[in-house]
């Protein structure tokens, strides 16, 4: 029943929390800040502007800065009679130990002294005007050039103390620049060429007053003056007709904003006025605020935020106005809140393109609130001491007490505003000790503090009194115990546990005041922290163990927990009365049957980035933040998505403490670390959605900057010659909620494979790179991880070497052929000439052959045709046998020698010397030799005969070959048929088979001569011959036709 009824009341509590509005305070406005430390020129801030590229630009009393985020670039006046160039190569001037600010000299080019304000025309660009004119800045070559000029003075006023010019707007009807002289009047400009166009001067009747206007302002076709308060002037741009208006809620020093086409935002000493230009109306809220000094609220300057509300910035802060309620909603005097002021004069106001606010103060630098900057309030005090927190409340009046080692107690306001510190060295004797570990509420009048050795009591919040409550817990003699860990906590029913060492005791009220008590003793334990569920559970946790109880008061019992060596530092509960366990190991989270269902720790889960989990709290939508040694982690336990938040987000520093947490009624959440508290309300949160824009700000070609006309941020293409192939291309990414939070991914097409994480570097750095075509592509996203889609790109392209390009390689192609061909055309006309030679040879020899063969024929043939023709008729003649038989073999051997001479002649010839020829002699001689030896024969020949040409001794060998054969055939073969095959492949074979009676190999190697001279022969014409016996005999002549 009692579970129902307090089930019931948290749901109403819940319901109402939604539908009641936010408290005002929990809406922080934390700053960053800029000044000379972080590399700005100089502390006062005279007009801020965001240039077309996304660059802030920040005039200063000591030159103009761009600022990317990380790196300020000074553009200066050149201060020395020597005319320097334009653009003369920039220098580092300023570079921090942090690496968080950094300050580099672009250009000695700018023009004017002082008194530089910015204005951004309808084509984007950026003009400036200063007390020497007008300057145009050129982002392609990153110069400024002056395209309006005046050097003269009106007085000593207009010289040394107020600004000459200032650009109010443009008219693009008639192309006009409009520009206010203070001093003088109204400058028309022709908006191309600058060229001064005409001066409308002031009213007579206001110059013999000797008024100028204290403000003025554009508006369509109106311009709206103010030349002394309560009075109003406007001006049509085309008539010049001037209407005053009388307006007595405008005081000294106004300051006007165009807030739409209707309406006029004028803010002046005390007052801050809506005037309604269409029926000349305005609605008055007067400003009583003071400075120190007791000084009316003086406005200097007007913005709009992204919420719609004026912030107005004066001698004395931010007052932050409300245009829709027509109420002042915030006051802004210190731009820290660890500090009750800092310097606050404004002179500048402006709102970037992600909604950012920057301000401009005089002699504090630059601020700025980013709306979209996940907001950590910073709880520290500026005493100088380490501020190490161990405790953390915040009382039901708002504010904040803060328990510190071995300083007491430090007290802030609900606006987070340091008030006051309590300790044993501001007021000697205040406490029992010094450090203070646990503070928790007893009732809207006092708190229980618990510090270390044991020692407790109430502290009264009015009288600031404390009464000491350690000798109550003394009198139960407990022994000595270590007490590192305090706590303290205040239960439903009115009892308040706290723990001593191993004992967990309480206070309880009594007739006598408050009575201590041992509630449990929990042997050789060290207990850490408590916890109390909704429904009355209770719970211990100690540097081993996990214990508890239920509401029912039973005995306390161990939870036994998996992993080993686990250190309690804190427990909670969710709404789906799982555990939540900190731990030294990361978070544990059990089921309500206290078994392990999630365990988020860096080795399973990349985003939990430590596992020394100090605290676990719960926010207003049961989800789960904890603290620990490398920030704060946001666990959404449905998804496992974990977002941490580190010290460049806004935490006190990354180390948290055990025991310093704390959640309000509010929903605000506490976390205590080594040099302060962090609170946030995460109802607050949302993601930034703007991305960043990356820059390409710097190029080196072997470690030195490229040298272009053209700006390297606006360059799409770069070509690099083979041998300066070693580059770094130097980024930013212009987004400025969180820069510290920015994230860079880029690569090379062409040489990486896959985006690389840039880190914390803002360089990459390509070696060696070979030539060819690459597109270097770098995108980012901001500090929720929001990436942009369209990544800024440059082509770059590494030239080949010359020898290595088609028109080298075509033309030495050319070369060699042509050399080829030289030699070539060489080399067939020395071949020509050889065989013209050797074929004059050739026919030479031919000639000489047939000259022998002829003489041959025709003497020595008919000589021995004589001797054999006689020899025939001296037979006849003669009668006698003897002589006969001599002259017989005279006829003989002269008919042998006729037949050799013959053979010879044959083979002279030159016009014999082809294989057809060779085979038509064979078969001729063949024919007439068997026919006279009375043997048959078959000559075989192949239909076609190649015509291949043979020398005359190539022949001559192989026909004497074929003949030995036949000789051999016809004198030992007594064969009676002879077959005689020719075949002509890559090689001439001839085949001659007899059916004769064969021969012995053996005798015939020891004294056959025929066959000798058949090998020798084919040897002669790198030829074959295999003699067979076998069946008669079988002679294989292989001839190659080579």
């Amino acid at each position: 029943m009692r579970s129902a009824i307090q089930l019931g009341i948290l749901v109403t509590l819940w319901f109402i929390a939604i539908a009641l509005p936010a408290p005002a305070q929990d809406r922080t406005y934390n700053f960053d800040a800029y000044g000379v430390d972080k590399g700005m020129s100089q502390s006062s801030i005279y007009s801020i502007i965001q240039g077309a590229e996304g660059f802030i630009w920040i005039s200063t009393f000591d030159g103009v800065n761009r600022f990317d985020g990380y790196v300020f670039n000074e553009y200066r006046f050149n201060p020395s009679d020597k005319r320097s160039g334009e653009k003369p190569e920039e220098r580092i001037l300023y570079n921090s130990v942090s690496q968080q600010g950094r300050a580099v000299i672009k250009s000695f080019g700018l023009q004017g002294t002082r008194n530089h304000s910015f204005y951004q025309d309808g084509r984007k660009q950026m003009l400036v005007s200063h007390n020497l004119g007008i300057s145009l800045y050129d982002r392609y070559k990153n110069t400024f050039r002056s395209i309006f000029q005046d050097t003269t003075y009106v007085n000593e006023t207009e010289r040394d103390n107020i600004r000459k010019f200032l650009i109010l707007g443009e008219d693009e009807a008639t192309q006009t620049l409009w520009v206010w002289r203070p001093l003088k009047g109204l400058y028309l400009l022709d908006n191309i060429t600058y060229e001064l166009k005409k001066i409308i001067l002031y009213p007579p009747a206001i110059v013999k007053r000797k008024k100028v206007p204290l403000t003025v302002v554009k508006q369509g076709n109106n311009i709206w003056m103010s030349f002394e308060s309560q009075q109003l002037v406007k001006m049509d741009i085309h008539t010049t007709r001037l209407t005053t208006f009388c307006l007595p809620t405008l005081a000294d020093k106004p300051v006007m904003k165009v807030l739409n086409g209707d309406s006029l935002l004028l803010a002046s000493t005390g007052h801050i006025t809506i005037f309604d230009t269409k029926r000349n109306k305005y609605t008055d809220l007067p400003i009583a605020d003071r400075n120190e000094l007791g000084d009316l609220f003086a406005p200097t300057a007007i913005e709009v935020d992204d919420k719609g509300n004026a912030w107005v910035g004066g001698n004395n802060g931010i007052i932050i106005y409300s245009v829709a309620n027509h109420e002042v909603i915030n006051h802004i005097t210190s731009f820290n809140t660890f500090e009750a002021n800092s310097f606050n004069k404004i002179i500048s106001l402006y709102r970037d393109g992600a909604d950012n606010m920057w301000i401009g103060t005089d002699g504090d630098g630059l601020k700025k609130y980013a709306p979209n900057k996940k907001v950590f309030s910073l709880y520290r005090s500026p005493r100088i001491s380490h501020n190490i927190v161990k405790a953390v409340y915040k009382h039901d009046d708002g504010r904040l007490y803060v328990g510190l080692l071995q300083d007491g107690l430090d007290i802030y306001d609900k606006g987070g505003k340091y008030l006051k510190r309590i300790s044993n060295e501001t007021t000697p004797g205040k406490f029992p000790v010094n450090s203070l570990h646990s503070i928790c509420r007893e009732d809207y009048e006092s708190l229980w503090l618990h510090f270390v050795r044991g020692s407790i009591g109430l502290f009264d919040i009015k009288t600031e009194q404390f009464r000491d409550l350690t000798p109550r817990l003394q009198s139960l003699g407990l022994p000595v115990q270590d007490d590192i860990f305090p706590f303290i906590s205040k239960r439903p029913n009115g009892e308040t546990y706290f723990n001593y060492g191993e004992y967990l005791l309480m206070f309880s009220e009594a007739e006598k005041g408050y009575q201590a008590a041992i509630v449990h003793r929990f042997p050789g334990e060290q207990l850490t922290c408590f916890f109390e569920d909704f429904w009355g559970n209770q719970y211990v946790g100690t540097r081993a163990n996990l214990y508890w109880r239920d509401a029912k008061g039973g005995a306390w019992e161990s939870i036994p927990l998996a992993l080993k060596d686990l250190e309690i530092k804190s427990i909670n509960k969710n709404a789906h009365k799982e555990l939540l366990l900190g731990t030294n190991k990361g978070l544990l989270i059990l089921t309500e049957q206290y078994s392990l269902k999630s365990h988020y720790n860096s080795y399973d889960y990349t985003g939990m980035v430590s596992d020394y989990v100090y605290a676990v709290l719960l926010d207003d939508k049961d989800g789960i933040w904890v603290s620990h040694n490398k920030g704060i982690t946001q666990i959404k336990q449905n998804s496992d998505n974990l977002v941490t938040y580190n010290f460049e987000d806004g935490l006190q520093s990354n180390e948290f403490n055990t025991g310093a947490y704390f959640k309000s009624m509010d929903g605000e959440l506490f976390f205590g670390g080594i040099r302060g508290v962090t609170g946030f309300y995460p109802r607050n949160f949302k993601n930034n959605p703007f991305t960043p824009q990356v820059i390409i700000k710097r190029l080196e070609v072997l470690d030195k900057p490229f040298k272009s006309d053209t700006t390297i941020s606006l360059l799409r293409k770069v070509e690099l010659p083979y041998n300066q192939n070693t580059i770094a291309i130097e980024y930013v990414p212009l987004e400025f909620t969180n820069p510290l939070k920015n994230k860079v991914q880029y690569m090379l097409e062409g040489a990486d494979e896959d985006w690389l994480m840039a880190g914390n570097q803002s360089v990459a750095r390509y070696t060696n790179l070979r030539p060819g075509n690459y597109i270097f592509k770098v995108k980012a996203c901001n500090n929720d991880e929001v990436w942009n889609t369209v990544p800024t790109t440059l082509e770059i392209v590494i030239r080949i070497p010359f020898w290595q390009s088609l028109w080298f390689r075509f033309l030495l192609l050319l070369l060699v052929l042509g050399i080829a061909y030289y030699f070539s055309a060489l080399y067939l006309d020395y071949k020509i000439r050889n065989e013209k030679l050797k074929l004059e040879k050739e026919q030479a020899v031919d000639q000489e052959r047939a000259r022998i063969s002829s003489d041959m024929h025709d003497d020595l043939g008919s000589g021995l045709s004589t001797i054999r023709l006689l020899s025939e008729i001296a037979k006849r003649k003669i009668k006698d046998t003897g002589p006969i038989k001599e002259i017989e073999r005279i006829s003989e051997a002269a008919g042998e020698l006729v037949d050799k001479m013959s053979e010879i002649i044959w083979a002279m010839s030159s016009s014999n010397d082809s294989l057809a020829n060779l085979i038509a002699y064979m078969r001729s001689f063949a024919a007439d030799f068997l026919e006279h030896a009375h043997i048959q024969h078959h000559f075989i020949i192949p239909e076609n005969i190649p015509n291949v040409k043979l020398s005359g001794g190539t022949r001559r060998h192989i026909y004497l070959a074929v003949k030995e054969s036949l000789h051999n055939v016809m004198k030992h073969s007594k064969a009676t048929d002879v077959i005689i095959e020719v075949k002509v492949f890559k090689n001439m074979t001839i085949m001659i088979k007899d059916n004769g009676q064969g021969f012995d190999p053996e005798k015939v190697r020891l004294f056959g001569n025929g066959l000798k001279n058949i090998e020798k022969r084919m040897q002669q014409v790198n030829g074959q011959a295999d003699i067979i016996s076998q069946d008669g005999t079988t002679v294989f002549l292989d001839i190659p036709l080579n």
